[in-house]
């Protein structure tokens, strides 16, 4: 028993970590493409895709590593965490938060890896037809917003949901939940991709509710009380 206790224990530290570490996730990739990756002005699509691709491979590279492919393993870890935290048999409301969750790290582990595989293949590319070139890295880039993110409907309905399995099994602080309502409320409103700025408030939002998250995480006791809501 004592054993299980302390398994459980270090499962919600785990999920705790890795919840903040997925804002952390964030917030590195808004430094690195809005901050380190100063773009000349006046470049058409060709002039950027040779500034990404020939200029800053490794730092573009690193961004989506972390943006797609490191956040969906911290996503897997924080969703195992969360299914002991909030066990499925007490609401069915949590176990289909859980196939949204899923689902969505598929979508970033497939979104990070098309990125990658893309800018390699284009990079190739590009010495030999830049016509070819271009128009696999508009593909490419298709392909990884589509899945990654250009709409978040996917986690917007996991936040959703598991903001109101939250609020039925009375685990966390309910504050908490409420945020996350608003949370996935603007991750599916994105939906209407043409609306300025709703992706923007959902990564402002969820980022604040990931670490709100780790930290109750974090202060769970062995008995899955929490310490600090």
């Amino acid at each position: 028993m004592t054993t299980q206790l302390l398994t459980n224990t270090a499962l919600m530290r785990a999920g705790g970590i890795a919840a903040i570490g997925m804002a952390l996730c964030y917030i590195s990739v808004a430094v690195i493409f809005f901050g380190l990756l100063a773009v000349p002005e006046g470049l058409d699509s060709l002039g950027r895709m040779q500034f990404y691709l020939q200029q800053e491979y490794l730092l573009v590279s690193i961004g989506w590593g972390i943006g797609y492919l490191l956040f969906g393993v911290l996503l897997a870890i924080l969703l195992q965490a969360l299914r002991q935290a909030m066990p499925q048999n007490q609401s069915a409301v949590a176990a289909l938060a859980e196939r949204f969750g899923n689902i969505w790290v598929m979508l970033m582990m497939a979104s990070g890896m098309v990125a990658l595989v893309g800018m390699n293949m284009t990079l190739r590319l590009l010495d030999s037809s830049t016509d070819q070139a271009l128009a696999l890295y508009n593909t490419s880039n298709l392909l990884t917003n589509a899945l990654g993110g250009g709409i978040e409907l996917v986690g917007g309905l996991w936040v959703l949901l598991l903001s109101i399995a939250g609020l039925q099994q009375q685990r966390f602080a309910k504050a908490l939940h409420l945020l996350g309502l608003i949370v996935g409320s603007l991750g599916i409103l994105t939906v209407l991709h043409t609306v300025p700025y709703l992706k923007d408030a959902f990564g402002i939002t969820q980022l604040i509710w990931f670490i709100w998250l780790g930290i109750i995480l974090l202060c769970m006791d062995t008995r899955g009380n929490v310490g600090i809501e």
